[in-house]
This record gives C-alpha cells, structure tokens and sequence, in this order.
C-alpha cells in the first residue's frame, strides 16, 4: 500500500470527526430553538387534528333610508342597529328557527360588524356544521329585517335584506396550514424569550462572582539598597 492510499482514510476519518465536532457545537447552541420549534410544530398539528371544526356564514342587511335625507341617519342606525342584533331580544323577532344554542351563549354564534362609512350590516354566524352556521346567520338577518320595519315609523329608516347566508363548503377553523405556523413561531418566541432569560441570568452571574473575587493588593516594590560611600 503506498503512502497517499494510507494518507486517504485517515483524512476522510478526519474530516467525519470534524463534521461531528461542528455538528456537536451547532446542536448545543442551538438546542432551545430546536426543542420549542418542535414543540409548537407538534402543538400546532395536534390542534389541527383533534380540534372540533368551526364553520361560518355570512348574511347581509341594509338600512335604507326613507326620507332620501343625506345618509348620515342611515349610518348612525346602522351603527345602532349592529349591536342590537345578537341580542336575544332581538333574535326573538326572527321567523326563521335558530339552531339549538343556550340563550347566553348566543354571542358566540352571531355576530355583527358594520361600516363608517355605509349602512351595510353584516351578520355572521358561527356553528360546529356548516348548515347551523348559515341558519344562526340568516335568522339574525330576518331578525333585524322585521324589528327594523317595526320602529320604521319612529326612525324613518328600515332595514332590507341584501345577502342570504349560504352553508359553506369548508370549515374556517382549523386550518392546518395556518395552525402549524402559528405553532413553530410560538415556539420560536418562547425560545427566544427563554435564551433571553438564560443570558440574563449567566451574564448578572458572572458580575456577581466578579464582585466577589478578592481583591489583590498592588505590588509593593522591595526597597533597594543605598550605596555605600568608602573611606
């Protein structure tokens, strides 16, 4: 065997060792961010597997302004008549049925939100199947229809249905995507809040052994000796 066959190996075997050594080091400094990351990622999963699904619908109402004014009372009842419809009292005008929910817990299931700008309502329901989300919203949208005609004598203003609520297709949560980023960057924030604290914490306890080390005195030099004048 000559010497660049012997040569060979042991450079390969050197260059594994390094590889390894490098790989130690990598892992060690970054072990925390890895955990967590892992962490999230798999808390992120288990939510989109085992999660209960949550579907919502959309129905949309208007509110028509009969005395052709400028369309600021038309807003301002908007604005008024949005946080009036998850209301029980309110849901209680509706001639469609609403799906069984407990009658404190109605917010949870409808919900309103509206515009500055435009008269436009708009009425979002919230179920575990696709058929109650689209029924908890349509219901609220006939609600506000019919207790808003019945005060349009005393506002000038009613309320017309502009969308009906269709079931969809797909479940808005989870969604697995969107549940996996949010769990590897929850992770990835805890890591690094944790390798904060740790640092804190290494970098006050190096200033306090510091402080506690004692202290040596300066070096004193050693006289020397005068010379001697001889007679």
């Amino acid at each position: 065997m000559s010497k660049r066959d012997a040569v060979q190996p042991s450079r390969g075997r050197a260059l594994v060792r390094g590889a390894r050594r490098r790989a130690a080091v990598l892992l060690r400094r970054y072990a925390v961010p890895i955990v967590f990351g892992l962490v999230g990622l798999i808390g992120g999963g288990a939510y989109a597997l085992f999660a209960p699904p949550s579907y919502t619908a959309t129905a949309f109402v208007l509110v028509v302004d009969d005395k052709q004014r400028d369309g600021s009372d038309a807003v301002g009842y908007a604005q008024a008549y949005g946080r009036l419809a998850p209301l029980p009292e309110t849901l209680a005008w509706s001639r469609r049925p609403l799906p069984d929910a407990p009658p404190g817990e109605l917010r949870e299931y409808v919900q309103a939100s509206t515009s500055p700008d435009t008269p436009l309502i708009k009425l979002t329901g919230r179920a575990p199947t696709a058929r109650d989300a689209a029924a908890f919203a349509n219901a609220a949208a006939d609600a506000l229809v019919r207790y808003g005609g019945s005060h349009s004598r005393d506002t000038g203003v009613r309320v017309a249905l502009m969308g009906v609520a269709q079931p969809p297709d797909v479940p808005t949560s989870p969604n697995p995507p969107l549940n996996l980023a949010v769990g590897t960057a929850s992770g990835m924030l805890l890591a690094g809040l944790s390798a904060a604290v740790l640092n804190g914490r290494g970098g006050g306890r190096g200033r306090h052994d510091a402080a506690r080390a004692p202290r040596r005195s300066p070096a004193v030099p050693a006289p020397t000796a005068e010379p001697v004048e001889v007679r």
